[in-house]
């Protein structure tokens, strides 16, 4: 009985865990005081999509000079967090007049950023621009309201280098948004991740296989060395949901289990008949 309820448990924490690794963050962030962010609620439990809907189709989103959409394939929460707070995308967005940030959203079925993208396009009669950071500038022209759709390369899978990877993706991410929010002060930033089984490396115009990366990032390549100790301190396992997960888990349902167990044990067959003291039914028979 007692290994089924660690059977049990078992069960409830790896369905927990599983619950989030289907999901991305979803970072925004405005030049400007605006209602378009300012109305979404601070903590949500809405799909990516439901909150692309939101921000899209509110009737001041075509009030923007310029709408940039960053579409990160693979991104974790963790990948963020891994940022330091100097680098320029986190203080961007801590300075920012207006944000939203959501750790664990769920990809929805619908249509992909570059559908949105072209979407937000049509309505605001916007340019759109399709680019690679880091991949040649891109063209911005001067009056008409901008729509640009960033189509970042996948982050390396590889523990060891994927920090690396992704400081090098947030200092080409950084210095088109310099670009753009000199050209477009009035902007907005969107930037999420999406499956990476949506995407093939193979069919991919602009991630190859062994991405491109500036001097230092290759320094940051080889200069990095795996922490030492633990493997708590090499992978980054005990992230705010999983913590959650498991004092559910053990304080909660592994509690109710084992009452249900000894509850189940406590219930006796039903007593034997007995004879009485001191009868002995080899005499009875003499007699």
């Amino acid at each position: 009985m007692a290994s089924r309820a660690i059977i049990l448990a078992s069960l409830f924490c790896a369905a927990g865990v599983s619950a989030f690794s289907d999901t991305s963050p979803f970072v925004a962030w405005s030049s400007h005081k605006s209602d378009v962010l300012e109305l979404l609620p601070v903590k949500s439990a809405l799909s990516s999509d439901a909150l692309l809907g939101s921000i899209f189709s509110h009737n001041d989103i075509c009030d923007y000079d310029a709408i940039v959409v960053i579409d990160q394939p693979g991104l974790r929460s963790s990948d963020l967090r891994t940022l330091p707070a100097s680098s320029i995308l986190a203080r961007s967005l801590s300075s920012a007049p207006s944000s939203r940030q959501f750790q664990y959203m769920k990809h929805g079925p619908s249509s992909s950023l570059a559908d949105v993208a072209e979407m937000i396009s049509s309505r605001c009669g916007s340019r759109r621009i399709d680019m690679v950071p880091g991949q040649g500038a891109a063209n911005l022209e001067e009056g008409p309201k901008h729509v640009v759709c960033m189509n970042m390369p996948h982050l390396e899978e590889s523990v060891e280098f994927r920090k690396a990877s992704m400081l090098d993706h947030e200092s080409r991410i950084s210095s088109e948004l310099a670009n753009i929010g000199a050209a477009f002060p009035k902007h907005l930033v969107v930037l999420t991740g999406s499956p990476v089984g949506l995407f093939s490396r193979q069919a991919s115009g602009y991630d190859s296989p062994a991405p491109e990366l500036n001097g230092s990032a290759l320094q940051s390549h080889a200069d990095f060395k795996a922490p030492a100790g633990g493997i708590l301190k090499r992978y980054q396992l005990l992230t705010p949901a999983l913590i959650t997960t498991l004092l559910i888990t053990f304080f909660v349902l592994v509690p109710i289990v084992m009452l249900g167990v000894s509850t189940l044990s406590s219930i006796q067959s039903p007593l034997r008949l007995e004879a009485p003291k001191g009868y002995n039914a080899q005499e009875k028979k003499v007699q």
